[in-house]
């Protein structure tokens, strides 16, 4: 039985599946788009998979266990798995740090802050929504001048430094053409947002779902004004270390797990109702109707190739971090990436 979990911490189990201006994108991987990131052979399910082999899982509040139970992808496994259960990339990436993982899944914005930090973890999948993240700019009750990003200038923005929302933040400024310094940041943690615009502290907010449907719902003066796109903002990571790679028997499992989580993703995607009624609905909390609203809105989620067309905008937003000061030197993202699974997340996916 899959348990209801507080709204507080759904909020971030929705930022990390997911949870920091300039011109122009860099032009440092440009290189890496014509080749692969590794000269490892692809990689295949194998036959069979030594004895004894455990596979170290980082979760996120139970989300690759309920991806995987819904599709029935969890039963039979030739190998043992251990589920540690995070509320965020910082403290996965902790975990990642202390050996205490093999594998996890995290956001854009973790996975870079891993390289920064010199830590031995790619991303061997990717996957995102077709349409939009669960992030969105919303305004205060009572302020009714702000139509899009276009019209922040001048604003106070509350949002919490050094996550995917200040990325969101970011990346929607230098579109807009808006300098960071053009806006007053309200650095508060994404869980006090809505208390934030509710008590007068900001004009608007970075929110994300399930808190924004509350915070709309109980606040008729506010208004979500804009929902994030870009492909960092709906893009997630499965990573691994650079040992769980070179280990004979946990890379087979790592074959076999990934196996399990695409199709897990093509079941999900011609079983729309599985996500809205066991997740958006009794995992987070939702109404019946908002979490069919939510699910058509989110569209079909896909695996991609690495880096592919995650690369250029993958580094472009660790520009902008190291323009904001969150980073202390500038980064080639190519090395955050891994496509040794290429070909066994295409072949699973085409299945």
């Amino acid at each position: 039985m899959l348990r209801p979990r507080p709204l507080t911490l759904l909020a971030l189990a929705f930022a990390l599946l997911g949870a920091a201006c300039s011109g122009e994108a860099s032009t440092r991987a440009d290189a890496a788009v014509e080749g692969p990131t590794t000269t490892a052979e692809p990689v295949t399910v194998p036959e069979t998979i030594p004895d004894g082999v455990t596979l170290r899982v980082g979760d996120q509040l139970d989300y690759l266990q309920t991806v995987l139970g819904l599709a029935g992808e969890d039963e039979d496994l030739p190998y043992d798995v251990e589920y540690a259960s995070f509320v965020g990339g910082p403290p996965m990436l902790q975990a990642f740090q202390g050996d205490a993982i093999d594998i996890g899944f995290v956001g854009s914005t973790p996975l870079i802050f891993a390289q920064a930090a010199g830590q031995d973890i790619v991303a061997v999948a990717g996957w995102a929504s077709e349409t939009a993240s669960f992030y969105g700019l919303v305004t205060a009750p009572g302020v009714d001048d702000v139509e899009g990003w276009e019209d922040v200038r001048g604003k106070r923005i509350a949002y919490q430094r050094g996550t995917a929302g200040e990325a969101v933040l970011l990346q929607s400024l230098d579109e807009a053409g808006i300098a960071f310094d053009e806006i007053t940041p309200v650095d508060v943690s994404q869980l006090q947002v809505a208390a934030t615009l509710q008590g007068g502290g900001a004009d608007l907010g970075i929110s994300i779902e399930p808190l924004t449907s509350g915070f709309l719902a109980a606040n008729e003066g506010a208004a979500q004004v804009a929902r994030a796109d870009r492909i960092t903002d709906r893009s997630q990571f499965l990573i691994a270390t650079r040992a769980t790679l070179d280990d004979e028997g946990r890379s087979a499992a790592l074959a076999d797990y990934l196996s399990r989580v695409v199709r897990s993703f093509g079941y999900l995607r011609d079983h729309p109702d599985a996500v809205a009624e066991g997740v958006f609905a009794e995992i987070y909390g939702l109404s019946p109707d908002r979490a069919a609203e939510l699910q058509a809105e989110n569209g079909v989620t896909s695996f991609y190739a690495l880096p592919g067309e995650i690369l250029e905008a993958q580094q472009h937003l660790a520009d902008l971090f190291v323009e904001a000061g969150q980073i202390p030197e500038e980064l080639d993202v190519a090395a955050e990436f891994d496509n040794r699974f290429n070909e066994l997340v295409a072949q699973e996916q085409g299945a």
